[in-house]
């Protein structure tokens, strides 16, 4: 493995990156990756604060988007990694690298309950202790 990250780079190839939303389940596995949410799919990360992306050589491994005002809150959206490449420390460098560039600011991430052990493990905390995380689903999925 030649193991490399890059926190430059946001308009990531968007095959490869599909392939990581279906790889651990975000997408359905339904073929060509369709036309019309192409652009859509992309604009999210283009518009992103901050992405970060895993490589192996040239292959995309993982990746991660955050949306900041660079100050008080950022957010983690979409932390993606590789089923064969996940236990390997990459979801917590990409998580520490984020930090690393906002280090002042409160961090905030959506999860399911399977993988909040994960970001305990990295400092998160509940909620519910100091206020309610409320949402209003995307109308897209």
């Amino acid at each position: 493995m030649n193991i490399s990250y890059n926190d430059e780079r946001k308009d990531l190839p968007i095959e490869q990156l599909h392939k990581l939303f279906v790889s651990v389940g975000w997408s359905p596995d339904d073929g060509p990756f369709p036309e019309e949410l192409k652009a859509g799919f992309m604009q999210s990360w283009r518009h992103s604060t901050l992405v970060i992306s895993t490589w192996d050589d040239d292959k995309l491994v993982g990746a991660v988007r955050v949306l900041s005002d660079t100050i008080f809150r950022s957010i983690i959206y979409d932390l993606l990694v590789l089923p064969e490449y996940q236990g390997k420390g990459i979801g917590k460098e990409l998580v520490c690298r984020c930090k690393e560039h906002f280090p002042s600011s409160e961090w905030l991430v959506g999860c399911d309950r399977k993988n909040s052990g994960f970001y305990k493990k990295l400092g998160f905390q509940d909620t519910l202790e100091s206020g309610v995380f409320l949402v209003i689903p995307c109308k897209l999925f």
